[in-house]
């Protein structure tokens, strides 16, 4: 089986679904991929599964179109939807995406909200209720922001919390990655995950880095069952999904069957058991 965990729909249709594009990076990829698109993709490229994610550039906190798309597709989806934990009714949105329209894993964003450090005790209210649903949290935020967040992964053990991209690191350096320590200081939290995008792949290719060097390393530190795969189609459009499949299977070629089995399909099941 493979699974893939990061990858995002934005409906053609923009007057059922307005966009609220967000201003640099975040909302510079922007463009259409419909659900029954990516179905087509994913079928062309062997994926027999996928998280579906938020697309924050696109929509922000509005996640209507992701869940629509999940429940359309419920035995090849799972959702996981941003919030917008700076707002009074935060907690309450969760409920709502996670109660009534199936949705299995939220999603926050720190990037386009300079104000919103992993230290802002406005954040614990947010994390009291995904770790009373029990569901999974994906973070997208800054490299500078890891040693925060130790604090919230010691303080809600219980939250599977998934680190989208790494956290973005610069491994242009090789070798011992001395720069990266935040990140393999994370390994000590069973709690704490690791999305391997092609973002990932590139990061590791650069400069002295090879994934070979850096990914074993990785796998090393954290432990197979807590590294999974994700394209970040169509946000990273250099390569066709199916290219970005490619391009992972042949990086990670040289760990076991049984490492990439996991990578590549057992971690995310375990995290989303309702893809199984």
């Amino acid at each position: 089986m493979l699974v893939e965990t990061h990858v995002h729909v934005v409906a053609p249709d923009q007057a059922k679904y307005p966009r609220r594009v967000a201003q640099g990076v975040l909302g510079g990829w922007v463009r259409d991929l419909s659900t029954d698109d990516l179905v087509a993709l994913m079928n062309e490229a062997a994926i027999d599964r996928a998280v579906l994610v938020q697309a924050y550039g696109a929509y922000g906190a509005d996640n209507s179109y992701l869940a629509d798309s999940v429940a359309r597709y419920p035995d090849r989806f799972a959702g996981v939807f941003a919030i917008d934990p700076l707002q009074s009714d935060a907690p309450e949105q969760i409920k709502y995406w996670t109660r009534e329209r199936g949705l299995r894993g939220a999603r926050l964003v720190t990037l386009t909200q300079p104000e919103l450090a992993l230290s802002d005790p406005r954040l614990v209210s947010s994390f009291e209720t995904i770790a009373a649903l029990q569901i999974p949290l994906c973070v997208l935020t800054q490299f500078h922001q890891l040693p925060v967040l130790s604090g919230l992964l010691q303080r809600f053990p219980n939250v599977a919390v998934a680190l989208d991209h790494m956290a973005t690191p610069r491994l242009s350096g090789g070798p011992p990655y001395a720069q990266v320590t935040p990140l393999f200081e994370l390994a000590r939290f069973s709690n704490c995950y690791l999305k391997l995008s092609t973002v990932s792949i590139y990061a590791a290719t650069a400069g002295r880095s090879t994934s070979a060097e850096f990914f074993r390393r990785l796998v090393d530190t954290f432990g197979v069952r807590r590294l999974m795969w994700g394209s970040n189609f169509p946000a990273t459009y250099d390569r066709s999904l199916k290219q970005q499949v490619e391009l992972a299977r042949q990086q990670l070629s040289f760990l076991s069957a049984e490492e990439q089995r996991w990578i590549f399909a057992d971690t995310a099941l375990s995290v989303w058991p309702s893809l199984r």
